[in-house]
Formats: C-alpha cells, sequence, structure tokens
C-alpha cells in the first residue's frame, strides 16, 4: 500500500515539474523578445530584486535600461496558465511590485487577460500582453485582422443563334448545353474564352461576344440540325466580395490595452495561411474599409479572377471555322 503511494506521488511531481518547464520556456521568449526591443538594454530572466523594505522577491522578466540620461528599471510577470487571467492575478502582481523602486510594470498571459483585469491594470499602471499565439485554437483567441478580396466570375450565360434560313424553326426554348457542334457543347467554347480573353473585366453586368462563319455550318439543337451562319454568347460578369481573418504569430507582443502589435526591429512576423483563390473565404455584404479604416498591422486586398475548369479536349474547335468576331461589348 505504501509502495502504491509512493509511486502515485512520484507522477505527481513529474507533472508539477513538466507545469513548470513550461512556465520557463514562456518566460525566456518573453525575455529573448524584450532584449531584441531594446538591444541597448540588459534582460535577464529569473532575477531576484529588493524592495524599499528589504523584502527579497523573484521576478520572471528583469529590464535595465536608460532614456533621457536616467536609469530606467522594468519588471515583467508572465503567467502561461490556461485561462484568461483575471483581477485577482492582475492583484497579487501590483502587491508585489508596490515597495519595488520601478520604472515599469508588465504582465504576459498566454491566453490575455478578462475586461475586468484590464481595467484594474489600467488604473494601477500595468501593461497587459501576450504573445503573439503560433497556434490560436489552442490558446483560444487569434491575434490579428481581416483581409478582403474581390472574386470576379462569369455566371449564368445564354446563347443566341441564327440560323443562314431565318425561316428555319428552331426550338422556341432550349437548353444552352444542348447547342453542340461536332457532338460538344458550343457554350463551352465561349465559356472558355469569357474564362481566358475576356476573364479581367472587372466592372459587372452583362457582356456579349459574337462569331460569325464564312460558310454556314452545322449545329445541333435539341436533337435537331440547323445550319448557322453566327453565334452570340452573353454572360453575367459577377463580383463577390470576400473577406478573411488572418493571425500573426512571431516575435512580437500584442497589447492587449491599446490593441497594437510592438514588433521589434529583427522581429519574425508570420501570418497564417490563406487560399489566394479566395475558396474558403467568408462572403462579405459591405464595402471593403479604406486603407486606414480599423487596420492594427497590414490589410491586404486580392483582386481574384476565377479560371475556366473546363478540360481542353471537351471544347469544341470552332476557331477552325470562324472568320470574324462580332465586337465583345457589355450591354447598357
Amino acid at each position: 500500500m505504501k509502495k502504491g503511494t509512493r509511486a502515485k506521488k512520484k507522477v505527481k511531481t513529474a507533472k508539477k515539474k513538466g507545469k513548470r518547464n513550461t512556465g520557463v520556456t514562456l518566460e525566456k521568449t518573453v525575455a529573448r523578445i524584450q532584449q531584441m526591443m531594446d538591444p541597448n538594454s540588459k534582460v535577464t530572466h529569473n532575477e531576484k530584486l529588493v524592495d524599499r523594505l528589504g523584502n527579497t522577491r523573484q521576478y520572471d522578466v528583469v529590464i535595465r535600461g536608460s532614456f533621457g540620461g536616467r536609469d530606467v528599471l522594468g519588471v515583467i510577470e508572465c503567467k502561461d496558465h490556461n485561462r484568461k487571467k483575471g483581477p485577482s492575478a492582475v492583484d497579487a502582481f501590483a502587491n508585489n511590485t508596490d515597495n519595488l523602486i520601478v520604472n515599469f510594470r508588465l504582465m504576459v498571459a498566454r491566453k490575455g487577460f478578462t475586461d475586468q483585469a484590464l481595467k484594474i491594470a489600467a488604473h494601477k499602471g500595468i501593461g497587459c500582453l501576450s504573445l503573439l499565439p503560433s497556434d490560436p485554437k489552442q490558446v483560444g483567441f487569434g491575434i490579428g485582422e481581416t483581409w478582403y478580396g474581390r472574386l470576379y466570375e462569369w455566371g449564368e450565360s445564354f446563347l443566341t443563334i441564327y440560323p443562314e434560313d431565318e425561316a428555319s424553326e428552331l426550338p422556341d426554348h432550349f437548353a444552352t448545353n444542348t447547342v453542340k457542334w461536332k457532338g460538344q457543347p458550343v457554350i463551352d467554347w465561349f465559356s472558355r474564352e469569357f474564362f481566358t480573353t475576356f476573364n479581367l473585366r472587372k466592372e459587372t453586368g452583362d457582356y456579349t461576344l459574337a462569331v460569325s462563319f464564312d460558310t454556314s455550318i452545322n449545329i445541333e439543337v435539341e436533337g435537331g440540325e440547323f445550319r448557322v451562319k453566327t453565334l452570340s454568347c452573353t454572360a453575367k460578369r459577377n463580383c463577390t466580395i470576400k473577406k478573411k481573418f488572418v493571425t500573426w504569430s512571431g516575435d512580437a507582443f500584442y497589447d492587449w490595452q491599446s490593441r497594437k502589435f510592438t514588433i521589434p526591429p529583427k522581429g519574425i512576423l508570420v501570418g497564417s495561411a490563406i487560399d489566394t483563390t479566395l475558396g474558403d473565404w467568408d462572403d462579405f455584404d459591405g464595402d471593403i474599409p479604406e486603407p486606414g479604416e480599423g487596420v492594427s498591422f497590414v490589410r491586404m486586398t486580392f483582386d481574384c479572377f476565377k479560371a475556366c475548369k473546363i478540360p481542353e479536349d471537351e471544347v469544341p474547335n470552332l476557331n477552325s471555322v470562324i472568320t470574324s468576331r462580332g465586337a465583345f461589348f457589355k450591354e447598357a
């Protein structure tokens, strides 16, 4: 029984040791980035200081430097916990440093701070920071901003057929994909033209492209065959506004009170991976903000032009029989 008890205690001790090591990693990372902020300062990790009452206390990170010809001293408390830090944590740090002669006090919490904690920290003159998280899902918050995109694509289209014999009785209604030349849908040729030659058009609305043949060609419509001298296709140009929240990670602090990044001169900042085709972006019903509106660091706006996905061997070779192209124009 006693042997089992001892084994259980060893397991608990190992778990506690692991937690301490995790905290030390955060402290050393904070010290490293803080040193990058001001290479002329001296930053130490796990240092003991004596306050004005003679009490000796340990501090996670200590910064020494100079400003305006005077020595400057600052201390940082690091909290590597699985929840946001609340008022009690801020009060405890404030009490531990009340009698310490320092110029600034900072707290760095892995998961950030509650609103009430931020209010108390502001009142007591304590700065509240977080490292930019490498995995926003793990820490429960993401630091970043919204990027925007404009997705241009050709939408609904329809064909107009001009038969050689104007008296030909074309079907009153026909499905576009039943209009074929040599067994292949004619609409696929027009679609490829819209998605290649004319794919950089940004003005939305209906556009029409017409083509003519030197000699009439046989076109199949709803199973019937007709001699045709001209074809035209009208397609709608659409633009969808998209948005994506991009998170940042790297050598930087996020200030919860000012809601801004602080990046050292040689720090590396990395944005989360994004799909530049805008495929996984959310739709945005509104106008893209002008530069400077609510942007905390950097914002990108993408223009993406959706490509044609029709295999080449499925597109009829109308180029071999086309003698002239009518005007490509946007309808009023």
